[in-house]
Parts: structure tokens; sequence; C-alpha cells
């Protein structure tokens, strides 16, 4: 599937968003609306209208079967990148009358929707070759400034993540094949296998999708790892996850099926750290890329990280069908980086 070339409309531009991939004018900025607007703050969100959405609700909601997709805020306990564990504290209310709860918790290390002010893309000038941007060109300067609210997580708190889901399961494909690999390895899933999942789940992706791939970090980390494990993981300086390859060929994919959100159970979604090059089918290098630097800072796309999806990919399995209605509810935060998922699926 891929996005036919829309036509002008009374002589207003299309969107950005409505072209296909081959014929953006630059593919590192798809920048959209007015800096510090709604349409900016929302990215490619803007994709889930209310008939997007009301459709994916008559066509996925059947049973009322719900399954939540957010692992505990406990988890990862011991993460990466210095990121310290979630505390939680009760404190006694009226003299024990009732009580309150207090969490610090950084939401990169658990279940997290990756917000437009997690990371940049160069911007190289002559003057400034080191030169950063955030999704419409935002500064660090001004995502410091918390004053500045510009392209905070709250944009999509307000009307919520919602629509029409799909999962493919590569951990499942993986034990069918049979692949052995860790999910805290630099193993890259490539596109073609992507589509093959595809086809064996019968899936066909609309315009709008959430798209989710199950790589397997959840389940290895509950039950295949001991405390030591996670320790050296933590404490390694050139730490590695699974993830979906970075290539252009994958980046063309996402954009010209219409995603309107890409999400998994890895902690990078792609594979990382990125890769120079990828084998092609023909054995011939193809050039590696950061996605995160498209899909976030140039697109304006949610990415979702380390979501708990054993439990809907049993429930998929079961029912015979990969396809949900998928509500997530962002904290309103104004001014946030990223935020707990808050994610259920329903089938």
């Amino acid at each position: 599937m891929g996005c036919a070339q829309p036509a002008p409309t009374n002589g207003v531009p299309p969107s950005p968003y409505e072209l296909p991939y081959d014929s953006l004018p630059d593919k590192r900025r798809v920048w959209h609306g007015k800096p510090g607007s709604r349409e900016e703050g929302l990215g490619r969100l803007a994709l889930l209208t209310p008939d997007v959405v009301a459709e994916a609700a008559r066509s996925c909601i059947k049973t009322g079967v719900r399954v939540s997709l957010n692992w505990d805020l406990t988890k990862l306990d011991i993460a990466n990148f210095n990121r310290a564990p979630a505390q939680h504290h009760i404190t006694s209310l009226l003299g024990g009358a009732g009580f309150d709860d207090v969490y610090i918790f950084n939401p990169q290390q658990s279940s997290q929707w990756d917000g437009l002010r997690h990371f940049s893309a160069p911007f190289p000038t002559p003057e400034n070759p080191s030169r950063r941007l955030f999704y419409g060109g935002t500064t660090a300067m001004e995502i410091s400034d918390r004053s500045s609210h510009r392209i905070g997580i709250h944009h999509w708190a307000k009307e919520g993540i919602c629509g029409r889901g799909v999962l493919l399961d590569y951990v499942a494909y993986a034990e069918k094949h049979p692949i052995s690999y860790s999910a805290l390895s630099n193993h890259a899933v490539p596109l073609r296998v992507l589509r093959q999942i595809a086809d064996d789940q019968g899936i066909e992706f609309r315009r709008g999708d959430i798209l989710f791939i199950r790589i397997g970090l959840t389940k290895e980390w509950d039950t295949q790892m001991s405390p030591a494990d996670k320790q050296a993981y933590a404490q390694s300086t050139d730490p590695q996850h699974a993830g979906v390859e970075g290539t252009e060929e994958m980046l063309r994919w996402i954009w010209d099926e219409g995603f309107a959100a890409v999400a998994g159970d890895a902690v990078s979604f792609e594979v990382y750290p990125p890769q120079k090059a990828y084998l092609g089918v023909d054995g011939s290098e193809v050039p590696g890329f950061f996605m995160h630097e498209f899909l976030i800072a140039g697109w304006g796309l949610p990415v979702g990280e380390l979501f708990d999806l054993e439990e809907l990919s049993r429930k998929c399995r079961d029912m015979g069908r990969w396809e949900f209605f998928v509500t997530s509810a962002p904290l309103n935060m104004p001014g946030g980086v990223s935020s707990p998922p808050n994610c259920l699926a329903i089938f």
C-alpha cells in the first residue's frame, strides 16, 4: 500500500502528511503547523481524525475484552543510560484516616511514549556544524525554558492516542522458523520479515493505524534474566537493543503505510546502537539511518517503547485476529517530554 499524490484543494497545498515518501521535499524535515500551534504539537497524530477513530471503533470492538499494554512502573527496575528506578511513597492522611501516594519516576524507565521533545536531529550550519533541532525547529533552549510549552506532550493528552492497533508478532515468527536472538543484542528485524508476518497474520494496513511490534524484551526481562544479568545490562557502556532495521526502505514503509504512531516492547523500537549499514536481499550493503532522528524530530511520529505485549499476543493468537482498538491517555503535563502510555487494547 502507499499514498497517492494528492491534489491541492481550493488552491491550498496538501498537508505534508498526505504526500508519498518519495515526493517529500525534505525527508528529514516534515514539519507541520505554526510554531507553538496545536497542529505542530500533534505532529503525525493529525492522521487520527474523528472519522478514522470512529471507523476503528466500529471495526475493532466486537467482544469488549480489554488488555492493558502497560508494563509495571517498577520496570526496568535496573535501567541503562543512568535512569533511576521508580519511587512510590505512601503517606498517611488525617492521622491515618486515609492515604496519599507520591510517585517519582522517569517515564523512559518503563512503558512510555517518546514525545516530540525527547529527541533531536542534526541540522548543521556553516556557523554551527553541531546544531541539532527538535520537531518544528524547536531548540534545546526552548525546551529548557520551563515557561515554553512548545511541542509538549500535553498536545497529545488533549485528545489521546486512539485508533486501530495492529500487532506484528516477531517473537512468534522467530520461534516458528526458528531464529535465535536476545532482545538485548543488536539483532535487527528487516522489512521483508515484517511484511511476511503481516501476510501470515492476514493484516491489511489502513491509514492512521497504530503499529505494534513484539520483539520480546519484557518477556526476556521478566522470565529469563537473573538479577546479575540485569545489573550487567544497566552498567554496560555499550548497551544493545534488538529492534527494526534502520533503513530507508523501513522509513518509506512506515511513512507510506500511513502509520499514526509506532510502538513495541523493545527498549528503543529500532535496533540500537544505530548501524552504519545493513545487508540487502541481494547481499549488497545499504546505508543505515538513526530512525529516531526521522520519526520523532523529522516527522512528529510518536514512538512507544517497553510496552507490555505479552497478554496482547496471547489474546490475538487465541482470537485469531491481530487488530484491536487502542486507547491511550498520555499525561497532561504542559511541556512534558514523554509519558506512560496508560494504554488499553479493546477487542
